[in-house]
């Protein structure tokens, strides 16, 4: 029976304690906490079990959540999410004109339509709203050299192979991809970042992905809508 990615996103992303665990995952999640600041109303994508919108919400932000999979929606609830489970790929249940900021994190790879995506962000963002985004960066050092010694950097072929080693994801962006897609869709980008510059999975180095973000592990941007 075929599968699509919602069915997919719902049954493979159940709560796992190691997830945002690493260290780089902890240093992307406190660039994005640096960029959405405080005291506003904010959409988390993808919000999982609602450990990302939790450490949000001590931002004095008033968060809301949506999520493919339910059990991660009832943890993300008890986190103080205000959560509702939902088909990303679908039109979002809010008003237009409705958050300050709508964060991404992880999210944009696993999309089929990104344009409908984008435009229902667009949509539900106030005129002076800002929009979060993190997704991996297919040209990172770490990938690079992986590609050069003939190693998959960490492609899928299907749902199921490699096994134990797929996310879902279906799309790859670079630091020059994203931004112009971005443009594209009627963002202006103000701030790019990353997390790491990864070697391996245990060599990661900080220091270095601050002089050269474009070869992070994670590409990190913050935009707005184009005036």
């Amino acid at each position: 029976m075929s599968i699509n990615n919602f069915e997919y996103s719902s049954k493979y992303y159940q709560d796992k304690e190691e997830y945002y665990n690493g260290t780089p995952d902890r240093i992307r999640i406190k660039k994005v906490l640096n960029l959405i600041g405080s005291n506003k109303k904010v959409l988390d994508v993808g919000c999982y079990n609602g450990e990302i919108g939790k450490k949000i919400k001590n931002g004095n932000n008033n968060v809301y959540g949506i999520d493919a999979s339910s059990d991660a929606i009832e943890k993300a609830k008890k986190n103080g999410v205000v959560a509702t489970v939902a088909n990303l790929e679908e039109r979002f249940l809010f008003e237009d004109n409705y958050f300050d900021v709508v964060f991404a994190g992880e999210i944009l790879e696993h999309i089929l339509d990104t344009d409908f995506f984008l435009d229902e962000i667009k949509r539900i963002l106030k005129n002076n709203g800002e929009l979060i985004i993190t997704t991996p960066n297919v040209a990172s050092l770490g990938r690079r050299i992986m590609l050069l010694f003939g190693v998959n950097p960490f492609f899928e072929a299907s749902f199921g192979f490699p096994k134990n080693a797929t996310a879902g994801h279906i799309r790859f962006y670079t630091k020059k991809l994203l931004i112009d897609f971005l443009n594209y869709k009627g963002f202006d980008v103000v701030k790019f970042e990353s997390d790491t510059i990864n070697i391996t999975n245990k060599i990661c180095l900080k220091f270095l992905c601050n002089i050269f973000p474009a070869l992070g592990r994670s590409l990190i941007v913050k935009a707005i809508i184009k005036k």
